[in-house]
């Protein structure tokens, strides 16, 4: 689920109203909804949740909450404009009380964390293997294709089958019955190298060629489909000065 989350980006906001519907009836309280929500965030790989994480202050976390809330398409959307919380309906027949509850533990949790490093301390994403281990399923074929994957670049099936010792056919089957393929391992990997990248502030061009995109056209369609977000609005937020944050997180 990590890994197609952070390929194919959230699950849809009618799942996720369901599901709260299905929580109150078990006696689920906003506080048990920010629970739960911190719990999964640790396991999170999808670009809105990582790029909070390579956030140097909670205003850059602000701003990036508020563009993939002006990005995506969402019935429900949250902004927080000079440190107040608003709840705007865009298409949906109310606003649900838990769902906006996980809302604001996301834009909490990852604030919360750029707010506990030390100073110089230099953030980094969460890597897909990491994910694996704290889930215990570091032995899954997945989770040893993505640690390949993540430690020494791109590799297509072939090479990933020869490293692992398996066959092609193999590697294929085991990762179907994981609900994954070997484009959706890669496409995470290239995705979370061009995260990093675009924080530092290189240029589009040159972070679609080092991430490993045949171009800036495919990074881009990757990336928004994941997120909404774009590469270009993000490099551009990541570079913005302090003062300028809100503005650049509110252009379309």
């Amino acid at each position: 689920m990590a890994i197609k989350t952070c390929v194919d980006g959230h699950v849809p906001y009618g799942n996720y109203r369901r599901a709260a519907s299905l929580r109150r009836a078990t006696g689920w309280s906003d506080e048990t909804a920010r629970r739960a929500v911190r719990d999964w965030l640790q396991s999170d790989l999808n670009p809105a949740v990582q790029l909070g994480r390579l956030a140097s202050s909670r205003a850059q976390i602000v701003a990036l909450y508020n563009l993939y809330n002006s990005s995506v398409d969402l019935p429900v959307r949250t902004r927080v404009i000079e440190g107040q919380v608003t709840r705007m309906l865009d298409g949906a027949d109310g606003d649900d009380e838990l769902c906006a509850a996980g809302s604001l533990a996301v834009l909490h949790w990852i604030s919360q964390e750029a707010e506990q490093r030390k100073p110089g301390q230099t953030a980094d994403l969460i890597p897909a293997s990491g994910v694996a281990r704290c889930l215990g399923v570091e032995d899954m074929a997945s989770a040893e294709a993505m640690r390949l994957l993540e430690a020494e670049g791109d590799h297509d099936l072939c090479g990933l089958a020869a490293i692992l010792g398996s066959s092609m056919r193999t590697l294929q089957r085991q990762l179907a019955a994981e609900g994954l393929t070997v484009t959706d391992l890669r496409l995470a990997a290239r995705q979370q190298r061009a995260l990093r990248l675009l924080s530092r502030g290189l240029g589009l061009c040159q972070v679609a060629a080092e991430a490993g995109y045949a171009d800036q056209a495919h990074m881009a369609r990757s990336i928004k489909a994941a997120c909404g977000m774009t590469p270009r609005s993000i490099a551009a937020l990541f570079k913005a000065a302090p003062g300028s944050l809100q503005e650049v997180a509110a252009r379309p």
